[in-house]
């Protein structure tokens, strides 16, 4: 009888072992945990690969590195023999109010975040750790109107209220 490599024997079990992959876009480095295990640290921009995960229901928590704050908690089910993605993204806000009396385009370290009307409030989501710079601009003739520096190092909120 022949047999080649790379060809599975007609008794041996197909695994079931899943894996999960973890990326990181929260703009800090995260260590994320499975059912309470710390599994590898992640840098910014980077990714995880969790292997040999037993099927069934899994919580994932993820936090930061270096203070060990919880960005976030999932409970993955699991199947066997799959690959389950998780994503860490910004888990800040900036609450913008538009005071000034026209619409502005609000601007987020140099690129655009959109335009917001008079009197209207909008929430910035996914705001990464980190400092960000936001501006305010005249929709009419792109004047800066405003400023907000921020230095993210929570999950909080930040209120901007841009007036005259």
């Amino acid at each position: 009888m022949l047999a080649s490599a790379g060809c599975k024997s007609a008794t041996s079990p197909e695994s079931t072992l899943s894996s999960i992959v973890v990326y990181n876009y929260c703009g800090a480095t995260v260590t994320p945990y499975l059912d309470g295990t710390a599994q590898a640290e992640i840098g910014n921009g980077g990714s995880a690969t969790i292997g040999s995960v037993t099927a069934g229901s899994r919580l994932i928590e993820v936090k930061k590195t270096d203070d060990g704050l919880l960005i976030l908690t999932k409970t993955l089910d699991i199947a066997a023999s799959s690959t389950a993605y998780v994503t860490v993204e910004g888990g800040a806000s900036v609450r913008v109010t538009n005071q000034y009396g026209e619409i502005l385009s609000i601007y987020g370290d140099n690129f655009y975040v959109g335009d917001i009307g008079d009197q209207i409030t909008q929430r910035i989501l996914k705001v990464t750790f980190g400092t960000h710079v936001y501006q305010a601009k005249k929709k009419s003739d792109a004047t800066v109107v405003a400023e907000l520096t921020i230095d993210v190092t929570d999950l909080s909120e930040h209120v901007w209220t841009i007036t005259p």
